[in-house]
C-alpha cells in the first residue's frame, strides 16, 4: 500500500535540510584546501590523491613503454617523485581503454591536470543530474551528498561513470544510436556496465545495443593501436593480482562496499565469500531484467539499472556511490507523483548518511552496512515496479 499522506519530510525541508548541510560541507572543505600548504592536504596527503596515479600512468605512456604502467614497482617508483609523501602504491587496475583517455593529462602539471579532470567530469555530472532534476534543487541535492565531495577531492572516476551511465538512460527512448554510444564508453570501467547490454536485450533495443558493441569495438582496436596489445595481457594480469590483494587484505577494503568485501571483513573463507557474492549478483540480474521486461516506467528502470550495476562487481569503491544521486532522485520523482510507502523517505534518509560515512563505519562496526543499503534500495524499486505493471 502507499500513502500520500503528509510526512515530515516535506518539499519544504527538502531544501532547509539539504541546504544546511551544504553549507556545512562547502565550509568544511573551503578550510581543508585554506589550510592545504605545497600541495598536501591538513593530513599529509597530496591534494588530488587518486589523481596522481593517472598523471603518472599518463607520463609512463607518452614517455617510455605504455605497458610499463601496469608493473606496480615501476609506476609506484614514478608517483613517489611526483608526491614524495605518498604512501603506499596506487596500482594501475584500468583497461587500456580508460588508459588512452588519460594519456594526454601530463602534457600539463599534475595539479592543473586534476583540477581539469575533477571540474570537467563534475561539469557533465551537474548536467546529467539537472536533467533528471531540473531547477537549482539538483545544484542542491549534489552538494550536500558527501560521495560528490570525496570524488571531487581525490579526482576519481565516479562522475564520468555516473555520466556516461545516466546520460546513456536518458538518451535510450529517443536517441538509442547516441545511447549505445555512452554505454559502450563505460567499457573504460567494464565491471559497472554489465547489466547495461543485458537491459538493452529485456527491452529489444537493438539499436542501442549494436551502437554499444560497435563502440567497444573501436576503443578496444584504438587503444591497441596507440598503446599497443601487450598492454591487454598485463591489464589482465593485473586483474589476478588485484584478487591476490583482496584476498590477502592488502586493498583499501574499508573503501570497497561490496558484498565480497563485507564478508572478507569478517573473516569468511574467499570460496564462501565468493559463492555469496554470485548468488547476490543472480539474483541482481535476475530482479533489474524482470523490472526492465515487466515495468514500462523508465524513472523506476533507471534506477533499478544504476543501483543494481553498484552491487555486481566485488571491486566497487566509495567514490563510485555517486552513482546513487540518479536512483535516488528518479526513486523520489515516481513517488511524489505516485504516492510513498512507509517507512520510505526515512530510508533514504539513512541511505544518504551511509554513503556519508562508509569507511567510517566498516572502520567501526567491521561490516559494510552499503551493500545492505543498496538491497533494500533494490527491493523497493521493485516493489513499486510490481505495482506498476498492476496498473491499468
Amino acid at each position: 500500500m502507499t500513502t500520500v499522506n503528509r510526512h515530515w519530510m516535506n518539499r519544504e525541508r527538502l531544501i532547509l535540510y539539504p541546504g544546511l548541510v551544504a553549507l556545512v560541507f562547502i565550509g568544511w572543505h573551503a578550510l581543508f584546501l585554506f589550510k592545504a600548504k605545497n600541495g598536501m592536504d591538513p593530513g599529509g596527503n597530496p591534494l588530488g590523491y587518486d589523481f596522481i596515479q593517472f598523471w603518472s600512468v599518463s607520463h609512463i605512456g607518452l614517455h617510455e613503454s605504455p605497458v610499463q604502467a601496469y608493473d606496480v614497482e615501476h609506476l609506484g617508483a614514478l608517483e613517489k617523485t611526483v608526491a614524495p609523501a605518498l604512501k603506499g602504491n596506487l596500482p594501475w587496475r584500468y583497461p587500456p581503454m580508460f588508459y588512452l583517455l588519460i594519456l594526454p593529462f601530463s602534457l600539463i602539471s599534475m595539479q592543473l591536470g586534476w583540477a581539469c579532470f575533477a571540474l570537467g567530469t563534475l561539469a557533465l555530472y551537474i548536467w546529467a543530474f539537472r536533467r533528471v532534476i531540473g531547477g537549482p534543487q539538483a545544484l542542491l541535492c549534489l552538494a550536500c551528498f558527501g560521495p560528490v565531495w570525496n570524488n571531487l577531492l581525490a579526482g576519481q572516476t565516479g562522475f564520468l561513470t555516473a555520466s556516461l551511465a545516466a546520460g546513456a538512460l536518458l538518451c535510450l527512448s529517443n536517441h538509442p544510436v547516441r545511447s549505445g554510444v555512452l554505454i559502450g564508453l563505460l567499457c573504460i570501467k567494464p565491471h559497472l556496465a554489465v547489466l547495461f547490454p543485458l537491459c538493452l536485450l529485456a527491452i529489444g533495443a537493438w539499436r542501442a545495443f549494436f551502437a554499444a558493441a560497435a563502440t567497444v569495438l573501436v576503443l578496444v582496436l584504438s587503444s591497441m593501436a596507440v598503446l599497443g596489445g601487450d598492454t591487454f595481457t598485463a591489464f589482465l594480469h593485473g586483474l589476478n593480482e588485484a584478487q591476490q590483494w583482496l584476498v590477502h587484505l592488502k586493498s583499501p577494503l574499508l573503501k570497497m562496499p561490496s558484498v565480497f568485501v563485507g564478508l572478507i571483513v569478517l573473516n569468511a573463507p574467499p570460496v564462501w565469500a565468493y559463492a555469496v557474492h554470485g548468488i547476490v549478483v543472480l539474483l541482481v540480474a535476475w530482479t533489474v531484467w524482470r523490472i526492465w521486461r515487466r515495468c514500462t516506467d523508465s524513472r523506476l528502470r533507471n534506477a533499478a539499472l544504476m543501483t543494481g550495476s553498484l552491487m555486481i562487481s566485488p571491486y566497487v569503491f566509495d567514490y563510485d556511490m555517486v552513482w546513487l544521486a540518479f536512483p535516488v532522485a528518479w526513486l523520489t520523482l515516481y513517488c511524489m507523483e505516485k504516492g510513498w510507502r512507509r517507512f520510505e523517505r526515512g530510508f533514504l534518509l539513512l541511505l544518504w548518511a551511509d554513503t556519508l560515512f562508509i569507511a567510517l563505519l566498516a572502520k567501526q562496526l567491521w561490516i559494510h552496512t552499503t551493500p545492505i543499503f543498496l538491497g533494500v534500495l533494490l527491493c523497493l524499486i521493485y516493489c513499486h515496479a510490481l505495482e506498476e505493471g498492476r496498473r491499468p
